[in-house]
């Protein structure tokens, strides 16, 4: 019985510090939209199907839809940001898991 404890709080020590590993995150999700630009002798306003592509990270904040411009210098860095966030969440469901388990065994 000591034995299964210790195993289960060493297993449980992992999954928490897997947690901490995970790196700068960021809550949202990212789109990409056609968009004219503003200057006025572009192919943009010409060619209305020759729209240049922006990047968006939208989030609820109290129930309304929240969206922040990413500029393309700032683009890898928002990808890796949430891609981290989705990582986060499926260690956080791990451990909760885990701890369903352990609550069930008790």
């Amino acid at each position: 019985m000591i034995k299964v404890k210790e195993n289960l709080q060493e297993k449980q020590k992992k999954l928490i510090e897997s947690l901490s590993q995970v790196g700068p995150f960021i809550e949202g999700s990212l789109s990409t939209v056609a968009r004219p630009c503003g200057n006025p002798n572009c192919r943009c306003r010409k060619d209305p199907t020759k729209k240049h592509p922006s990047t968006y990270l939208t989030w609820k904040d109290n129930k309304k839809t929240k969206a922040l411009y990413i500029p393309v210098a700032h683009l890898e860095d928002a990808e890796l940001w949430n891609a981290n966030y989705k990582k986060l969440k499926k260690q956080i469901r791990k451990v909760s898991d885990f701890h369903k388990k352990l609550l069930r065994a008790k």
